[in-house]
């Protein structure tokens, strides 16, 4: 090898490095902490700190009212949704009963013979529709429900 590539290899002297040094570190003069304060400043300084307490108690009477509307609004979304949910359940109900109640009619005036019961009533019975003289009409306080304690008077 040739004096020039071995430089790259080996290092002689004092020109080798030290292993595991740490940098000395130097030690700053310490600054002045005595200011020249302006009035001015010193008194907004004042001020602001006057206004922290104030403003903290504000913040904190903001963040409650907040926190208090978020769970009654959360609460309220619940109760919405437990009774939309209810609303649903109860519609359902309600159809299949009403689709029984249908099914139930539908199969009495199916089992019922008018022609039959005509026949026995008149034939059998002696049954006859009333003349015009015999019927008699009369205002009830509850139309849909009629009682009768005593014969209903002619006249």
């Amino acid at each position: 090898m040739d004096e020039r590539n071995r430089e790259y290899y080996y290092i002689e002297g004092n020109a080798a490095r030290k292993l595991n040094t740490v940098p000395v570190r130097e030690e700053q003069p310490e600054r002045k902490k005595e200011r020249k304060v302006n009035q001015r400043i010193q008194k907004n300084a004042n001020r602001a700190k006057a206004f922290d307490l104030g403003y903290t108690i504000a913040l904190m009477t903001a963040t409650a009212i907040l926190f208090v509307s978020c769970i009654s609004m959360l609460t309220l979304k619940a109760n919405v949704t437990e009774q939309r949910r209810q609303i649903s359940m109860l519609e359902s109900n309600l159809n299949a009963l009403t689709d029984s109640n249908n099914e139930t009619s539908k199969r009495l005036e199916s089992s019922v013979d008018l022609t039959k019961i005509y026949d026995v009533a008149t034939n059998d019975l002696g049954m006859v529709y009333p003349g015009n003289g015999q019927v008699l009409s009369y205002e009830a306080s509850n139309p849909d429900y009629v009682k009768q304690f005593k014969d209903v008077p002619t006249e």
